[in-house]
């Protein structure tokens, strides 16, 4: 009898144990929410049906990054900037992208269809980024409501990016995923116009305003205060990448490529966004990359010519751009200022390359902990005028610690986290450098082409601004362009060495 046993358990799959335990959950579970039911008190039961809606959603998980891919990308902006009584209703979104994280980890646990290939390494730099930024909650000198909220801020779409990396998605629904993307960037000109012709004006004269940054098509922006027109500029650049390999792989022509090429363009020229002068070239190379080995004159020449094209493009952008009574050259001069000279980036405190200087001034040997591990997740986080600003940016009071998310990593998890957080993006955009040279030729290579260029943006943003770590649009960017590269080198059956 004993052996008959061990054989039994032999034969049992490796995730048979986990299977049962999950089984055995449901059932602890299901009588929980029925004594639940049984109180009648409306909040819990509100609770009780919104987790068996959850677990319903497991056998939908497209279903899920639909909802908010479209709900961050294009309801949420919209409806906080003219309904901002509704602000709170993008916290669905971000609960959303929560639960795509536990859906990772229970596919990952007991999925049947697997992928062949293990997860690219960035992968695991991304869950060891997650989880020490939980444990530096643990030796915060700070409030314990200030990392909770921090945990919102930096992780709420993380899950995207572990679902795409443990979910093996049927090629046809990440297309479909990625024409939105496109779709979306080629439909942001009506409403970026409409912003600059009516909201711009309305917001002239506003205090500590900039009137141009409403410029955010429907991406997050606030009537009376900032926007993320830097995502915005991401998402247009991305498409151009995309649609300009297409078209130089041969699956879009000429006639199909000037309208939509047209359309992600001209929004760059309505908004303010001086970093697309670094963007555009940067996001172009990545995508061409390949013509660096294959014919370095061509190359090079194509490139200046590209620059001057470019410096003349600039020039008529930041005409455009010019107040009444500025000029072109005051604007360059006060941009050389506030971001490599000794002008805080907000008329006071510190610009985006002052700031790692002071980090490295207050530091102490008395501390290596938060030298190594950071004071604490949300301790630099600038609240601007809100109650809930992190501690060590109140110790540090209008500085702006937190002004880059280099430097907000920096004071919140330390060198550890900064080195988590840097090789995270580089292991992608060198996982998307290999997928490029080992794609096959027409729209499979276009795609991993502008997902290498989305990737090289994104190391670069890490230095713009704490968007990175704060605003929902860019890092459901970041996070789809990193699942996605995922997704792409799992079901890779050869990749090249570079």
């Amino acid at each position: 009898m004993l052996l008959r046993l061990d054989n039994r358990f032999a034969g049992l799959r490796h995730d048979a144990l986990a299977s049962s335990l999950i089984v055995a959950a449901f059932v602890v579970a299901a009588l929980f929410i029925g004594f639940v039911i049984a109180t009648g008190r409306p909040i819990p039961i509100m609770l009780a049906v919104g987790a068996i809606v959850g677990v319903a959603l497991l056998n939908a998980l497209p279903l899920v990054i639909w909802i908010v891919l479209v709900g961050v990308l294009l309801v949420s902006g919209p409806v906080t900037m003219f309904v901002p009584a509704l602000e709170k209703a993008g916290w669905l979104f971000s609960l959303l992208g929560f639960y795509l994280t536990g859906a990772a980890i229970l596919y990952a646990a007991v999925g049947r269809e697997r992928f062949a290939r293990p997860p690219p390494a960035f992968v695991i730099i991304a869950v060891l980024f997650f989880v020490t930024g939980l444990l530096s909650i643990a030796h915060s000198d700070g409030p314990l409501m200030e990392g909770i909220r921090a945990i919102k801020r930096y992780y709420q779409y993380f899950g995207l990016l572990f679902v795409l990396a443990a979910v093996p998605f049927a090629a046809a629904t990440v297309r479909r995923w990625w024409g939105f993307l496109v779709l979306l960037a080629c439909l942001q000109f009506p409403m970026a116009l409409y912003q600059r012709i009516v909201l711009v004006p309305a917001r002239e004269g506003m205090p500590n305003v900039e009137a141009i940054d409403i410029i955010v098509g429907t991406l997050e922006g606030s009537l009376k205060g900032g926007g993320s027109n830097g995502a915005l500029a991401l998402l247009l650049i991305t498409a151009l990448a995309y649609l300009l390999a297409a078209y130089r792989d041969g699956v879009l022509p000429m006639r199909r490529l000037l309208l939509p090429g047209t359309l992600v363009t001209l929004p760059l020229m309505l908004g303010e966004v001086k970093l697309i002068i670094v963007l555009i070239p940067l996001a172009v190379a990545a995508a061409n990359f390949d013509l660096i080995r294959a014919n370095l004159f061509r190359f090079v020449s194509s490139t200046l010519s590209a620059l001057a094209l470019l410096a003349a493009l600039g020039w008529g952008y930041l005409l455009i751009n010019t107040q009444p009574g500025e000029s072109v050259g005051r604007i360059v001069e006060a941009t050389i200022a506030y971001n490599f000279g000794d002008v805080g980036y907000f008329g006071f405190g510190l610009n985006r390359t002052s700031v790692y200087p002071y980090w490295l001034e207050h530091q102490r040997l008395s501390d290596p902990v938060g030298i190594v591990f950071g004071h604490g997740l949300g301790s630099s986080f600038d609240a601007l005028g809100e109650p809930d600003a992190g501690h060590m940016d109140q110790a540090h009071r209008g500085m702006h610690i937190g002004l880059t998310a280099v430097s907000a990593v920096l004071w919140d998890q330390g060198l550890v986290g900064l080195l988590l957080l840097v090789g995270m993006h580089g292991a992608a955009a060198m996982s998307a450098l290999r997928l490029v040279r080992s794609a096959r030729p027409g729209s499979d290579r276009a795609f991993c082409r502008a997902l290498f260029a989305l990737a090289s943006m994104l190391i670069l943003m890490l230095l713009y601004d704490s968007a990175p770590i704060s605003l929902p649009s860019q890092q459901l960017l970041a996070a789809l362009c990193l699942g996605l590269i995922a997704w792409r080198w799992r079901r890779s059956n050869r990749i090249e060495n570079p």
